[in-house]
């Protein structure tokens, strides 16, 4: 199992999802309409102690992105915004292929800032 300061911000992101009640994948292979990928974090290290974080998250909802996919994704993302501590950053409108399928999908950037000391 992967450890450090990554690791410790996707697990910030993965069990603020499970205390909103939202389901959440962060392996590629378990992805499924209805849930957000928990995808691998981009970072910018200050002096080796301080590290800016982002993770994109990013809600999947079910093909073909009908009224009904829609509705799911802008619910979930009030939800993310409004029900978790995660701090977002921007967010836009997607698509994204798992498991032989375009899913629609709202890419959502979280910010966590760190210090490592």
């Amino acid at each position: 199992m992967a450890t450090g300061f990554l690791q410790d911000a996707v697990d910030l992101c993965a069990d603020a999802l499970t205390d909103a009640n939202i389901v959440w994948a962060h392996d590629p292979g378990q992805v499924r309409p209805k849930c957000v990928m928990i995808e691998l974090p981009d970072f910018t290290v200050f002096a080796r102690a301080v590290a800016d974080i982002r993770i994109r998250l990013r809600v999947c909802g079910f093909p073909p992105g009908n009224k009904a996919a829609n509705d799911y994704i802008l619910t979930t993302v009030d939800e993310i915004i409004h029900s978790t501590p995660i701090v977002i950053e921007s967010g836009s409108p997607g698509t994204a292929d798992y498991g032989n399928q375009q899913l629609p999908t709202y890419d959502l950037v979280a910010r966590i800032g760190t210090n490592n000391r």
